[in-house]
């Protein structure tokens, strides 16, 4: 890396590696894991399968109930046939192809939110064991560059908004979440995990035990398994997202789910937040560069806003959802002189279109 003192990369390497032990401990702790798995080509079977496993707390391990589909919310329920079986870890594992299953032919392209349900005996309720993302998106389905920076959830009338910072790099997303504990103490949440364009998995750890900036000796703090957070993107700017944290005193888990956003820091939410420089480009590389500068702001109704660059005669139109005028607009697209391109993903340094983009050099 030039420019960089060989120390410092040691450090980051370091630190790096470090993240990932944690992470990798942090995501074996779950007591069952969900996977996707590809089936061998065939015109009549579908092409992918779920695959279950884990310990089931007993040596009675549950089998397989039901299967539910809403939207591509799946669920997937099992239960233990026996009552008053002895306590010990059984291996248990369950896989199924949720098409046949469902008696379709085939699932619809997309991100599957997986919940896995298990009952202890023949006339208990069924709890929650598992939850997982499985991207089945189509493979020319856009991939999406979530924007770095603080994110938040969005019911702006929650006096509590969960506050998260995002950042991707090489394909490595890095996300802290900052929050509370059970009895109000600030406390704050690591992980890092691969992106893959839509979906990231990661296990997030609580660190404490470090020092405070100015004591003279320093401590290297701790972290310690404590919730998974599971996010599916659906622009730059917007996301869904799944906290899961596992009871201490069975193999069941919580889950929590949040709405999140990229949010403008300026006074003014509306399109006077998009003003200033940006730059158009574009994936074939025979394109050159558009330098825009959007000096005038018109809103022409409460769903829709115009940022104008006179002098190049080119209009960026925006459309945005009245219940959440403080979000970024759902698409927008450019119009005028040379240049035409419609953008889906929308946030607040850049736009991503099919095969264009439209970055922010300054505000």
């Amino acid at each position: 890396m030039p420019g960089v003192s060989p120390t410092l990369v040691r450090l980051i390497a370091a630190a790096a590696l470090a993240w990932a032990g944690y992470a990798l401990a942090a995501d074996e702790s779950a007591a069952f894991t969900i996977r996707a798995q590809e089936t061998a080509h065939n015109p009549i079977v579908p092409a992918w399968s779920v695959s279950i496993s884990g310990q089931w707390p007993t040596h009675c391990p549950p089998t397989l109930e039901n299967i539910a589909l809403d939207d591509h919310d799946l669920r997937i329920d099992a239960r233990s046939v026996l009552e008053l079986c002895e306590h010990g870890a059984t291996p248990f594992s369950i896989e199924l192809n949720p098409a046949l299953a469902l008696q379709r032919r085939a699932l619809p392209p997309g991100v599957y939110h997986v919940s896995f349900y298990a009952a202890d005996g023949a006339q208990s309720s069924p709890k929650l064991r598992a939850f997982s993302l499985l991207d089945r998106s189509a493979s020319n389905a856009a991939s999406i560059t979530p924007e770095t920076g603080f994110w938040w959830t969005s019911n702006a009338a929650d006096p509590n908004r969960t506050t998260l910072s995002l950042e991707l790099q090489d394909g490595q997303l890095s996300v802290a979440l900052l929050s509370y504990d059970d009895v109000g103490q600030a406390v704050w949440y690591f992980g890092a995990a691969p992106f893959a364009g839509r979906v990231a998995h990661l296990p997030l750890l609580r660190l404490s035990g470090g020092s405070a900036p100015f004591v003279q000796t320093s401590t290297a703090p701790h972290g310690d398994s404590a919730l998974t957070l599971d996010l599916e993107f659906s622009s730059a700017a917007h996301a869904s997202a799944w906290l899961t944290r596992p009871h201490e005193s069975d193999s069941t888990v919580q889950l929590q789910t949040l709405d999140l956003v990229r949010l403008p820091l300026a006074d003014s939410t509306d399109g006077h937040a998009w003003q200033g420089e940006w730059v158009l480009l574009a994936d074939a590389g025979e394109t050159a560069p558009v330098r825009l500068h959007f000096d005038q702001y018109h809103a022409a109704d409460a769903t829709h806003f115009e940022l104008v660059d006179a002098a190049a005669n080119v209009t960026l139109t925006c459309m945005r959802k009245p219940a959440q005028p403080d979000w970024p607009p759902v698409s927008c697209d450019l119009r005028g002189g040379d240049v035409s391109a419609d953008f889906a993903s929308v946030a607040l340094a850049r736009m991503d279109g099919a095969g264009v983009h439209l970055l922010r050099v300054t505000r």
